[in-house]
C-alpha cells in the first residue's frame, strides 16, 4: 500500500523579502547553471551568506551553508519539515521503506528497523566483512591495473548480499548487482526532472521505462521467492532479511503486526540501496587519497603492521586503527557519499530572520559546508591529522555530516563505518596504490558522489 503524501503548493513569495543570492535570469532564472554543474552553482552561491536564495525554476530553492542552521533544520524544526517532492523518484524502486517515509510513519519505521542495527548485532557481520575482502584480491597481480570504483562495488555488492540476504555464491550477487546497477541509474536519471515530466515518463512504455520495470521485475521475484522460503522454513540465521520477518510494526492505535511480504521487500531495497552503493563511493574516494598523498598511505601502512602484524584485522583490533580512523573521517568530509540533501517546509518557520513559507526546499549539502574553511582551515587539503579529539570537540555539531542528523540520520551508520575501516585495513596489509597519471579524478553529482569515468589504479603488493 502506498502512502499519499500531499506536498504544499510551490511557493509565491517577494524577492525582496528573500535572503540575497545569484542574480536572476528572466523566466529560467539560474536552472541552466545548477543543472549544468550543480556543486560549482552551490559553491558559488555560498559566497552569498548562509542562507541563500538560489533561483532554480519551478522551486524555491534555499541553500543552507552554516552548521546553527542545518542543527534548526534537522533538530529544531524537524517536525515542520520533510522528504522533497524529489525523492518520490525513489519510491518507483523503494516503495514505502525507510528513506521514503515522512512524519510519524517515517518513526515507525525507524523504530522497526532499529533492533537489526543494534551494536550487538552488527558486530556479528563484521567476520563475514573481513572474510570477503580478504578473498576479493585473489585475482589482483602486482602492476596490475584496476578500476577501483568497480572493485569496491564488487566487493560491497557480495557483502551487503550475504548480510541482507544470507547469500553468498558470487553468481547471485553478480545477478542482484546487475538488476539493481539498472535500476539506480534510471533513477538518477528521473530525479532532476520536474515531477510531472517525470512522472509522465515514467507512465509511458518509453524503452528505457521498460527496461527499468523489467529489472525491477527481476528484483523483485529474488526478494519475494527469499521471503517465501523464508516464511515456509523459518531459520535462526541473523542476516538482515530474517529479522526483518520477525519484525512488528506498530499501527496508529498502538497495536503491532508481523510485515507483509510488501513492507518487508521495501525496506530491503532500501537497505541494500544505502547499504551497497554509499560504501562503494567512500572506499573508492579513500583509496583515491591515500594514492596521491604517498607520506599517509605510508603511515597508513605502518600503522596496520604495528597493530596487526601478518594476522588479518578483527573488530577487536579496529580501536586501536586510530590513524585508519582518521584518514576514513576525513575522506568523509572531502568526499561525502551522500553528498547534498533537501527538506520542503511543510509549514512556516523561521530561519536566519526570514520568514520560510510552505513549499520552500532548504538544501543542506554535506559537500560544501564540510568544505568551509570557517571550520576546517586550508578545507581542500587532505589533513587526517586534523582529526584530535580537541578539534572534534571544538567543531560545531553540524559543520560535518556526512550520515545526516537527527531523526534522520543514517540507521547504517556504524555498520557502514566498521565495513569501510575493516575493508580498508584488510586491502591495506598486503596492497599499495597508485593513481594512474593520466586520470584527471573528477566528482560526478548524482544522487551518490560518484567519481566520474571511474577511478582507475595501479596495483603494489607490498
Amino acid at each position: 500500500m502506498t502512502t499519499t503524501v500531499v506536498y504544499p503548493p510551490r511557493p509565491s513569495v517577494d524577492r525582496s523579502r528573500l535572503p540575497p543570492g545569484p542574480r536572476e535570469l528572466p523566466v529560467i532564472g539560474q536552472t541552466l547553471r545548477y543543472l549544468r554543474d550543480p556543486i560549482g552553482f552551490m559553491q558559488e552561491a555560498a559566497a552569498y551568506g548562509d542562507l541563500v536564495t538560489m533561483s532554480v525554476k519551478p522551486a524555491l530553492l534555499l541553500l543552507v551553508n552554516h552548521p546553527d542552521l542545518v542543527r534548526d533544520i534537522v533538530i529544531t524544526h524537524h517536525q515542520q519539515v520533510g522528504r522533497s517532492p524529489n525523492s518520490e523518484v525513489l519510491r518507483y524502486a523503494m516503495g514505502d521503506g525507510l528513506v521514503t517515509a515522512n512524519g510519524t510513519d517515517h518513526l515507525r519505521q525507524r523504530r522497526l528497523i532499529q533492533p537489526p542495527f543494534h551494536r550487538s548485532r552488527i558486530q556479528g557481520y563484521g567476520a563475514v566483512m573481513q572474510q570477503f575482502a580478504a578473498q576479493h584480491p585473489r585475482r589482483w597481480q602486482d602492476g596490475q591495473a584496476v578500476d577501483m570504483a568497480q572493485e569496491m562495488s564488487a566487493l560491497t555488492l557480495r557483502i551487503v548480499v550475504k548480510t541482507l540476504f544470507g547469500l553468498e555464491l558470487p553468481d547471485d550477487a553478480r545477478r542482484i548487482g546487475a538488476a539493481f546497477e539498472l535500476i539506480n541509474n534510471y533513477l538518477v536519471t528521473r530525479v532532476n526532472q520536474p515531477p510531472r515530466l517525470r512522472k509522465l515518463l515514467h507512465a509511458l512504455p518509453a524503452p528505457y521505462t521498460l527496461r527499468f520495470k523489467r529489472a525491477r521485475a527481476r528484483l523483485d521475484a529474488i526478494i519475494f521467492n527469499l521471503i517465501a522460503q523464508r516464511r515456509a522454513a523459518p531459520t535462526q540465521d541473523d542476516d538482515l532479511l530474517s529479522l526483518l520477518l520477525l519484525s512488528r510494526l506498530e499501527d496508529d492505535s498502538g497495536d503491532s503486526q508481523l510485515l507483509t511480504d510488501q513492507q518487508v521487500r521495501d525496506q530491503t531495497i532500501t537497505l541494500f540501496a544505502a547499504g551497497h552503493e554509499t560504501t562503494a563511493v567512500c572506499l573508492t574516494w579513500t583509496w583515491y587519497l591515500l594514492s596521491m598523498n604517498p607520506e599517509i598511505q605510508r603511515r597508513f601502512h605502518a600503522e596496520l603492521d604495528a597493530v596487526l602484524g601478518n594476522r588479518p584485522p578483527s573488530l577487536d583490533d579496529l580501536p586501536s586503527l586510530d590513524f585508519t580512523d582518521r584518514i576514513l573521517t576525513e575522506s568523509l568530509r572531502l568526499y561525502p557519499p551522500i553528498w547534498f540533501w533537501s527538506r520542503m517546509a511543510f509549514q512556516p518557520l523561521q530561519l536566519n530572520g526570514y520568514e520560510i513559507p510552505p513549499g520552500a526546499l532548504l538544501a543542506a549539502p554535506q559537500l560544501i559546508v564540510q568544505r568551509d574553511a570557517r571550520w576546517f582551515p586550508e578545507p581542500l587539503e587532505f589533513q587526517p591529522d586534523r582529526w584530535t579529539p580537541e578539534f572534534r570537540e571544538s567543531l560545531p555539531r553540524f559543520a560535518y555530516y556526512p550520515f545526516g542528523g537527527g531523526p534522520r540520520q543514517c540507521i547504517g551508520e556504524a555498520f557502514a563505518r566498521m565495513e569501510a575501516k575493516l575493508i580498508l585495513a584488510t586491502l591495506g596489509q598486503r596492497w599499495r596504490v597508485h593513481h594512474d597519471p593520466r586520470h584527471r579524478a573528477s566528482m560526478l553529482p548524482l544522487i551518490s558522489l560518484r567519481p566520474k569515468n571511474g577511478m582507475p589504479m595501479y596495483l603494489e603488493r607490498r
